[in-house]
């Protein structure tokens, strides 16, 4: 009998339901020269279920964990260029939506006037005009409003990074988060990987915790508090409660979200903040470790929550450059992390944005994605190989991807793959379904696919069915 190359598909322990952007939409960067930045890539990439092949260790200059600062032309040359070489040497750059560094990297670029790490990713290397950036009169294409400071200024709807990528194509920016900050005042490499394991466990849990926005006379709170009725209303709606307060939580074991503004704060001892909380306090220093001045956003991390944020240069109290109150709108619409912050900074290239990018605690759950074609043991020649989702009614799915090993092989229904060019050994292939609407959720399975040798058998009478958790 003849041998032939076949296939032995494998299915893996792990069959997960994703909403807004999805892991394999993530690029993963860590700092080569430091343990920590490359063991907390890993395990983020492991949590997550990103593909390995997204994680890309960079060569960055300068002491390890030392340098808060960089260039201009020092970001280009050792971080993003080598980071789009990368994308394009693996084949990745197609369904990339988003860039999350490790710990141990600058958070600040050197320019004129001084932006933030993410904000020079976001621009993708250009530059705003100086006094946009410094007055925060820059409009980013992602903000969904308000702006009171624009005559007839709407508020947009909540939408997924896939859906602005599908609006602006080539003008579609780049944006990032931070996974943790372990220089001095910042965080340790434990309580970072406790912060992204409770982002992960927040997905899902449509939590009932309540939203704080914490008002005062100081100039940060009376900035930005001018959002915070209609935000509340709109949360009403959605059905998750929120508080209008001139006193800070205490004593709460319920806190989903605090936002305020004051140069310092005390998170509380006695306060619980859920899985998936987001919580900053809009002052000059919170992303500046390298002053004393005032409370660092790591103190948010430290008591629990799964994201902050704080700028690295003095704001002068201007409320586009920090979150919006619709940040939890966003999140309690399904956009993950980073999505929401994206979408309630108006002007976020002075931000700093600490956290896990992709808890998404508002996430559904009871769709089912079934392939048909799957075979049970080795086959030759052309793998047929059909998605199937079964939701519960007015939830479609009419959007697909295949991923061998991290890259994109097809984009239909139903993947059509020639086995014979596949080496020997074991490959990962990665289905998704993207569901339909602004705010998109995805179902996604993972098979381990061995190429050997074997006889010659039929194909795609056996069915696999998995679904979200």
């Amino acid at each position: 009998m003849m041998n032939n190359v076949g296939l032995i598909v494998v299915l893996s322990c792990f069959t997960l339901a994703a909403l807004a952007i999805g892991p394999h939409e993530l690029l993963v960067l860590a700092n080569e020269r430091s343990s920590n930045s490359i063991e907390i890539a890993r395990e983020y990439a492991a949590l997550r279920r990103i593909p390995e092949i997204n994680v890309v260790p960079l060569n960055l200059p300068g002491p390890v964990g030392g340098a808060v600062e960089i260039t201009a032309a020092d970001f280009v040359t050792y971080i993003w260029t080598p980071a789009l070489r990368a994308m394009r040497e693996r084949g990745i750059g197609d369904h990339i939506l988003a860039w999350a560094y490790s710990t141990d990297f600058p958070t600040t670029v050197k320019t004129a006037p001084t932006m933030s790490i993410q904000g020079m990713t976001f621009l993708r290397t250009g530059r705003a005009p100086p006094d946009r950036v410094e007055k925060g009169t820059y409009g980013s294409p992602l903000f969904a409003g308000p702006n009171p400071a624009v005559q007839g200024s709407e508020m947009h709807p909540s939408a997924t990074l896939d859906t602005f990528s599908e609006w602006l194509r080539e003008d579609m920016p780049a944006p990032s988060m931070m996974l943790g900050y372990t220089g001095e005042r910042g965080n340790t490499k434990e309580t970072v990987l406790k912060c992204l394991r409770r982002g992960v466990a927040s997905d899902r849990t449509w939590p009932s915790g309540t939203v704080f926005f914490v008002t005062s006379a100081d100039v940060r709170s009376t900035c930005r508090q001018w959002q915070f009725a209609g935000a509340s209303q709109e949360l009403r709606q959605l059905g998750v409660r929120s508080e209008v307060t001139r006193t800070f939580p205490a004593g709460r074991a319920d806190i989903m979200g605090v936002m305020m503004g004051s140069s310092t704060v005390d998170p509380g001892k006695s306060n619980r903040y859920l899985a998936g909380s987001m919580a900053e306090h809009l002052t000059s220093m919170a992303g500046v470790f390298q002053s004393e001045g005032q409370t660092k956003l790591s103190v948010w991390i430290e008591a629990g929550v799964a994201g902050s944020a704080g700028t690295v240069v003095e704001p002068m109290s201007a409320w586009p450059k920090f979150p919006s109150a619709r940040f939890y709108v966003h999140y309690a619409n399904g956009c993950s992390m980073i999505e929401s912050f994206f979408q309630s900074i108006r002007c976020p290239l002075q931000i700093l944005l600490v956290g896990d990018p992709l808890a998404r605690p508002w996430a559904p759950t009871n769709a089912t994605l079934r392939l048909e074609g799957l075979p049970g043991e080795p086959v030759s020649g052309t793998l047929k190989v059909r998605a199937e989702v079964k939701s519960e009614p007015g939830r479609g799915y009419r959007r697909f991807l295949y991923l061998l090993d991290g890259r994109a092989v097809g984009r239909d229904q139903e993947l059509v793959l020639d086995t014979s060019p596949l080496r020997e050994g074991p490959h990962e292939l990665r289905v998704v379904a993207y569901g339909v609407g602004l705010v998109r959720d995805q179902l996604f399975v993972e098979k381990t696919i061995s190429v050997g040798r074997s006889r010659k058998t039929e194909v795609g009478s056996r069915k696999s069915e998995v679904g979200g958790q």
